[in-house]
């Protein structure tokens, strides 16, 4: 089941937990076996809360997942990258991102041919281009949370 598992609240007493995440925001409740008048009860009140709260809450994009900082991202910019190699000894600035089909797509800006600034500059315009081919759809994977993203 999507964001609900089973687990121990105590040694004689069980719950059924709902977690899960919407944009940053943690969502989080116990649904106790003797709360609730048994673990059948428990349950479908942990469903029906979920389903509630799911139906509240928007789901991250694919475009705003491509958006997001990553905490080891030096460049300032998502997707902006510079690397250094054998072949290009001051480096190049690269915009880089991946499609929801699986294809990679990167465009690189040499600081040899263009300057530290332009090349950056030219990577960042290149992944603002790259932006606009991500498919506006929200970002998840378990089938219930497709389901109940639809009904909205």
């Amino acid at each position: 089941m999507y964001a609900i598992r089973r687990h121990r609240a105590t040694v004689k007493s069980w719950c059924w937990r709902v977690r899960f995440n919407r944009r940053g925001v943690s969502y989080s409740k116990s649904f106790c076996d003797l709360a609730c008048g048994g673990s059948k009860q428990a349950k479908a009140q942990a469903v029906a809360w979920r389903d509630a709260q799911l139906a509240k809450t928007e789901a991250l994009t694919l475009l705003d997942l491509h958006k997001q900082k990553r905490s080891n991202n030096v460049s300032g910019v998502p997707g902006v990258h510079f690397h250094k190699t054998s072949r290009q000894p001051l480096g190049f600035w690269q915009a880089k991102i991946r499609l929801h089909d699986g294809k990679t797509i990167a465009k690189g800006f040499a600081v040899l041919k263009y300057g530290q600034q332009e090349a950056f500059h030219l990577a960042v315009a290149a992944r603002s281009e790259l932006l606009a081919q991500v498919e506006i759809r929200a970002f998840l994977h378990h089938p219930v949370a497709k389901r109940l993203s639809r009904r909205k």
